[in-house]
């Protein structure tokens, strides 16, 4: 008698600690994505400001003070320029919110911080007229 009840509560504890190793209630989904927007854009780069249409909500212009400029490695194809910016325009939630700009051969790619933490990245094309 002994031996069943032993038997027993084994099993059931056995049973116990399975479920509870394979059920939860939580779930941490993540998501990451990109989403790709064909628009036409001119983006106009100079030694003290930069200019990209059509960012904003798709319809404003989104214009940055050039506060420094630094000519670097890129890959194994010679130099770019980076851009070090902020933003003209001073946003509601996060006011003026810093940016690198790199113009490297055919692209201009654009580190948008959010915050001190999260950035935005952008990848624009160039096409020659």
């Amino acid at each position: 008698m002994k031996t069943i009840t032993i038997t027993i509560g084994l099993i059931l504890i056995s049973l116990a600690s399975f479920s509870q190793t394979f059920k939860s209630p939580y779930v941490i989904k993540g998501k990451n994505g990109f989403e790709t927007e064909m628009k036409d854009r001119v983006i106009s780069l100079s030694d003290k400001e930069i200019s990209i249409s059509n960012f904003i909500g798709g319809t404003e212009t989104q214009y940055l003070t050039v506060e420094k400029i630094e000519e670097k490695e890129y890959s194994f194809d010679g130099k770019c320029k980076y851009y070090y910016c902020t933003t003209k325009d001073k946003d509601p939630i996060n006011g003026y919110q810093k940016a690198i700009v790199i113009k490297a051969y055919n692209k201009v790619y654009m580190g948008l911080f959010a915050t001190e933490i999260d950035m935005y990245l952008y990848q624009f094309s160039i096409s020659k007229y």
